[in-house]
C-alpha cells in the first residue's frame, strides 16, 4: 500500500484541489467575482477568501463541462499555462476543447469513457461523459493510492453504470443535491403554484441524490455542486428553501444523514480533508452562519453590487432594426434541424423589451414553418427578454443556455407543458454537432423496441425516452404509466403513449397484447 499523503481542499460549489504525493489535480474551480450566467449566479457560501495563488501550482485541471459555475473563464484566463495539463471528456463536439485552446492552454487531453489516465505513480483518473452526448457533461473517477473518489457533480449516472461503480469500492462521493434550473422560477406562475412546483422538484432531487449515494455505496458522501445564490432584488427570494429549488446543504443535512447509508458530511469553502488509514479528517477553514443566512447574504450583496451594476450598465442598446436581426438569429436556430423543429408544433413569441425592442414570432404548427415580426396570434410559448441581453445572443457573446440559467428572462406557456424540442433548438441549434446528437437521440428512441408489462397487458414500445434518450428498460410501470428513470417523464401506456408528466413528446407503442402467463409488472 502506498504511503503517499492524500488530501483534498474544498473550494466551494463543485470545486476542489486533490493532492496525492507531489501531484495535484484542480477540479471545476469557480472563483470569479462576476459569478456566472450574466452575473446572476454567485458562489454560496461565499468563497472570496480562497487563496487563488495556491491553486496555480496544480499539475492538472479537470473541467466537467462548459457551464460557467464549473468552467470559470475569467479565472482560467489568467491561470499560468506553462506546466498544467487540462483533462476533459471526449465530447461529441469540439467546441469545448477549442474554447480551452483559445484561453491559452497548450495541453488538453480528451479522455474516452472509462479510459484511465495516469497522473503520477498510483494516481490516475478516468472521465465518463453523460450518455446523452448533446449534454456534453461528465463525471470524474480518481484513484489516489488505495482511495477511489467519484466526483459526480452535475452529471447523470445511468442505471447500467452502477454495477461498474460498485466494483470500484467508492470511498468519497461528491454529488449535486440542489437545483440548477430556470423552471419554475422564470415562469409567470402565481407564487403559490411556483412554490408547489418547486417543492416537488426538490423532493425528486433529494430522492435522486439518496439513490445514487446508496447504490454506489460510497463510504463518505458530500452534497456539493450547488446551490448558487442570487443577490439582486428580483431573485433574492430564491435563496430561501420555501421559495424555490435552491435548497442549501444546511437545509437538508439532517434528512440526508438519516437516509444515506454512508457518512454524510457538510463541506464549506476552504475546508481541508486528509485521507489516511480507514477514515478522513476535516479541518474547517472558516464557519458560515447558515442560521443567519439572510444577513450574511445582505452583506455579500453589498460586496458584489458594484460588479453587477457595472456589468448591466455595460450592455449596449441594440441598433435600429434589431428585431429583424433577432428574427434571423432565432430563425437560424430553428433551421438547424427540420426533424426537431417539426416536433415543436407551436407558435413561439419573443418580446424584446426596452429601447431597440420589438416582437418576433415563429410558427411551426402542423409541419409548417413561418416567422415574422409583430405580435403573434395566440402564441403557445412566450419569452420576454431585455433587448440589450438579446443582443448578446445575436452577437454570439452569450449562449441561450447561459441566458436560460441566468433567469434574466420571463416565460409563459399555453398549454402548461414543457416543450423539449423548442428548448433543444434554442440550446443546441448553434452547434451542428450537438443538434445532430439531439436528432440522433430522438430517432434512436423510435427505432429500438422493448416490452413492458402492466398487469395482464404487455406493450411493445420504443426503448429510449424521447426527451434525453434514457433507456426505458430501467423505467417503472405504475398503474398503467411508464416512468422514465432520468427526469420522471411519465407515459400513459393505456392512452397510446401520451406523455402525461414532464413534456410534450409521446412514446411509440408498436403493439399491445396479453402478457405471458406468470409475467409481472415492471416496477
Amino acid at each position: 500500500m502506498s504511503g503517499e499523503t492524500c488530501s483534498l481542499r474544498f473550494l466551494g460549489h463543485a470545486g476542489f484541489m486533490l493532492q496525492y504525493g507531489h501531484t495535484s489535480l484542480l477540479c471545476d474551480p469557480w472563483l470569479s467575482e462576476g459569478g456566472a450566467f450574466l452575473h446572476s449566479w454567485h458562489q454560496f457560501p461565499p468563497n472570496d477568501h480562497i487563496d487563488r495563488e495556491a491553486l496555480t501550482d496544480a499539475d492538472f485541471i479537470y473541467i466537467s463541462h462548459a457551464h460557467e459555475d464549473h468552467f470559470d473563464r475569467d479565472f482560467l484566463r489568467s491561470f499560468p499555462k506553462d506546466h498544467v495539463t487540462v483533462i476533459i471528456a471526449k465530447f461529441a463536439s469540439q467546441s469545448f476543447a477549442h474554447e480551452l485552446s483559445r484561453l491559452g492552454f497548450p495541453r488538453i487531453v480528451q479522455v474516452h469513457d472509462w479510459e484511465w489516465v495516469p497522473l503520477s505513480r498510483n494516481f490516475s483518473v478516468s472521465v465518463v461523459q453523460d450518455q446523452v452526448r448533446y449534454k456534453a457533461d461528465s463525471f470524474l473517477l480518481a484513484q489516489a493510492g488505495p482511495r477511489t473518489i467519484l466526483n459526480k457533480n452535475d452529471c447523470h449516472i445511468p442505471e447500467e453504470y452502477f454495477s461498474r461503480l460498485q466494483a470500484l469500492d467508492i470511498d468519497l462521493l461528491f454529488a449535486q443535491f440542489s437545483g440548477a434550473m430556470w423552471y419554475p422560477s422564470a415562469y409567470q406562475y402565481e407564487r403559490e403554484v411556483e412554490r408547489h412546483l418547486a417543492q416537488g422538484m426538490k423532493r425528486e432531487m433529494l430522492d435522486s441524490f439518496v439513490h445514487v449515494a446508496n447504490t454506489v455505496a460510497a463510504k463518505y458522501v458530500f452534497p456539493t455542486a450547488g446551490p448558487p445564490c442570487f443577490l439582486e432584488e428580483a431573485s433574492f427570494r430564491l435563496n430561501f428553501k420555501e421559495n424555490g429549488i435552491f435548497h442549501n446543504q444546511h437545509d437538508v443535512i439532517l434528512e440526508l444523514t438519516d437516509r444515506v447509508r454512508g457518512n454524510v458530511e457538510l463541506l464549506l469553502p476552504g475546508d481541508l480533508l486528509t485521507l489516511s488509514g480507514g477514515g478522513i479528517a476535516c479541518v474547517r477553514d472558516r464557519p458560515f452562519a447558515f442560521n443567519d443566512k439572510e444577513r450574511a447574504l445582505a452583506t455579500y450583496r453589498e460586496r458584489r453590487a458594484g460588479s453587477i451594476r457595472s456589468y448591466l450598465a455595460s450592455l449596449p442598446d441594440p441598433i435600429d432594426g434589431f428585431s429583424e436581426q433577432f428574427l434571423h438569429h432565432v430563425g437560424s436556430l430553428f433551421c438547424a434541424s427540420q426533424y426537431v423543429r417539426n416536433k415543436i408544433d407551436a407558435v413561439v413569441q419573443f418580446q424584446l423589451t426596452g429601447p431597440g425592442g420589438g416582437i418576433v414570432w415563429i410558427d411551426t404548427r402542423d409541419g409548417h414553418f413561418e416567422m415574422g415580426t409583430g405580435r403573434a396570434p395566440a402564441p403557445n410559448y412566450e419569452f420576454a427578454i431585455a433587448a440589450p441581453i438579446a443582443r448578446l445572443l445575436v452577437d454570439g457573446t452569450e449562449s441561450w443556455e447561459n441566458l436560460l440559467l441566468s433567469l434574466r428572462f420571463a416565460a409563459r406557456c399555453d398549454p402548461d407543458v414543457y416543450n423539449w424540442p423548442l428548448f433543444a433548438v434554442l440550446r443546441y441549434g448553434a452547434d451542428p454537432a450537438l443538434i445532430a446528437e439531439v436528432e440522433r437521440t430522438m430517432r434512436q428512441g423510435e427505432s429500438d423496441r422493448i416490452r413492458v408489462v402492466d398487469g395482464n397487458r404487455a406493450y411493445d414500445i420504443q426503448r429510449y425516452c424521447p426527451h434525453a434518450g434514457e433507456d426505458l428498460s430501467f423505467g417503472r410501470v405504475l398503474g398503467g404509466k411508464l416512468i422514465c428513470p432520468r427526469h420522471g417523464w411519465t407515459f400513459d401506456l393505456r392512452g397510446g403513449g401520451t406523455c402525461v408528466r414532464g413534456g410534450n413528446l409521446p412514446i411509440r407503442i408498436y403493439e399491445e397484447l396479453e402478457a405471458a402467463s406468470g409475467a409481472a409488472d415492471r416496477t
